[in-house]
């Protein structure tokens, strides 16, 4: 009698529950994008996309998605240019707005090089091997210090930094040791020892504020450096708005420089502080998704709970909801302005931008166009006769990915008069230099040399071109703790 040959379990071949787990999540990732990705349209069929061909034995699992994701973003392309929506000029080997990023550790380390993580809540410009702090957050050890812009660093921890990579070997160490000893050289050329420990604080976006006087007139000054979540940036922008109102100011310039964007329901606290009175009740910006969304045939959003503030379910009829449940039509997704209390007498306003303001900052001045007389000063960190901001017309929300939140472009923000795609940036009315040596608001930082002399544009420009002619390009390095994008919270979204 004849026996049938079966193979024994352990015989047949299984896939390492690593590699399942990661191919399952590349598989995710881009049926994801098939169905929530602002250009779906433009994408292969999953077959020819072929997402496991991303695995790599032994290769870091975040690259294996980030790979993914920056490939899917080549194939949807700007027709009249035949160039992707997201090509990156700062980075050609990473997405211009997609992402993806760990949930442990919530930092977006795509551009690595420009990232300095700190817990001493400060960020550095480079010129010419001359090391000066660009920004400091104010609650941070280094604003409590007394350090701010334009302060020299000369040494760290007792031995001098002649050049940028003396910098970082110091800084690294300093970061090991939770621990670091500046020797600092002021604005006024006085030298000082200042000692910091590694804290953690409260961010406070708005890093400089002041009232600027020329002659009769007052004009409001903010730094703000991160569009944080509401209740921390109203925390911070309510009283100094209240005191430019109570001063009578009639211009404000408001400093983006840095800002590359965060929360858009922070977007709409600020814009309605700015806006006039008559905006009231007059459209702020709508948002566009695709058109699978827009007609609720986004299937895969019913494996993904609509989640509280505390990241627990939300229910409707004794069922849980998800992301399917939302309205992601046009008419549905229409911010307004609801001006009750902010600025009453402005007439004018100015934004200082550069090519990294980004973003939410980018949806702020857009939506303010059709209200009110803007002006836009680029500062230039190579001295480029044009500036335009970053480029970022687009807005997300975070999916969750495994163990990572993944963030792929949504939608396209358009303002009232239904202007939008700046994806190559916003162009600024006028570039001077980003002179790092002065303190944000000082009557020597070219951006504000050109607003006092508005009056007298042919004396302002000779010194701006004079000062022009002396500085190279600056290399910047951001303390990482601020958020990028424009942040949608899901909370906020419309039920069916």
């Amino acid at each position: 009698m004849m026996q049938s040959c079966n193979k024994k379990d352990d015989e047949i071949p299984q896939i390492p529950v690593e590699r399942k787990r990661i191919s399952e999540n590349l598989d995710t990732i881009f049926r994801l994008a098939q169905d929530v990705y602002l250009w779906n349209d433009q994408l292969p069929a999953i077959g020819h996309f072929n997402p496991q061909s991303f695995y790599k034995p032994g290769a870091d699992e975040i690259s294996m998605y980030k790979n993914e994701i920056f490939e899917i973003t080549r194939f949807p392309k700007i027709a009249a240019k035949n160039e992707p929506y997201e090509y990156n000029p700062f980075n050609p080997t990473a997405p211009k707005y997609s992402s993806i990023i760990s949930q442990i550790s919530a930092t977006n380390d795509s551009d690595t090089e420009y990232n300095l993580y700190n817990p001493f809540g400060l960020s550095i410009g480079i010129r010419d091997n001359v090391i000066r702090l660009i920004y400091v957050d104010p609650n941070s050890p280094s604003g409590k210090s007394g350090l701010k812009r334009g302060d020299q660093i000369v040494s760290i921890n007792g031995l001098p930094v002649p050049s940028k990579q003396s910098f970082l070997t110091q800084w690294k160490k300093a970061i090991d040791l939770s621990f670091i000893k500046f020797e600092i050289i002021n604005s006024n050329g006085t030298k000082r020892e200042v000692r910091l420990n590694a804290a953690i604080y409260e961010p406070n976006p708005v890093v400089k504020n002041m009232i600027l006087e020329q002659g009769n007139k007052k004009i409001g000054y903010i730094a703000y450096n991160s569009f944080t979540p509401l209740s921390n940036s109203e925390k911070y922008l309510s009283p100094v708005l209240f005191i430019f109102e109570q001063k009578g100011i009639t211009e404000l310039i408001v400093d983006l420089r840095y800002n590359q964007g965060g929360y858009q329901t922070t977007v709409n606290f600020l814009a309605n502080l700015i806006a006039p009175f008559s905006v009231n009740g007059k459209v702020m910006y709508s948002e566009h998704y695709n058109t699978k969304m827009q007609q609720g045939e986004a299937e895969i959003l019913k494996n993904y709970n609509l989640l509280d503030e505390n990241n627990k379910p939300i229910y409707s009829n004794g069922s849980p909801l998800t992301l399917f449940d939302i309205d992601y039509s046009v008419q549905s997704n229409v911010s307004y302005f609801e001006k009750t209390d902010g600025l009453s007498a402005v007439k004018k306003v100015y934004f200082i931008v550069s090519s990294m303001t980004a973003s939410a900052s980018e949806l702020l001045i857009n939506i303010l166009k059709p209200y009110c007389d803007i002006e836009i000063i680029g500062v230039s960190k190579e001295n480029e006769q044009e500036v335009y901001t970053y480029g970022k017309p687009v807005g997300f929300f975070d999916i969750p990915v495994g163990q990572f939140d993944l963030y792929l472009s949504m939608y396209e923000i358009k303002n009232a008069q239904n202007i939008g795609g700046y994806y190559r940036g916003i162009k600024a009315d006028s570039s001077v230099p980003d002179d790092i040596k002065n303190d944000f608001g000082s009557p020597s930082d070219p951006a504000i040399i050109f607003v006092l002399n508005k009056q007298n544009t042919k004396k302002g420009q000779v010194k701006l071109n004079q000062l022009s002619n002396k500085l190279n390009g600056i290399s910047y390095f951001f303390n990482t703790d601020r958020l990028s994008g424009s942040i949608r919270e899901v909370k906020d979204l419309k039920i069916k």
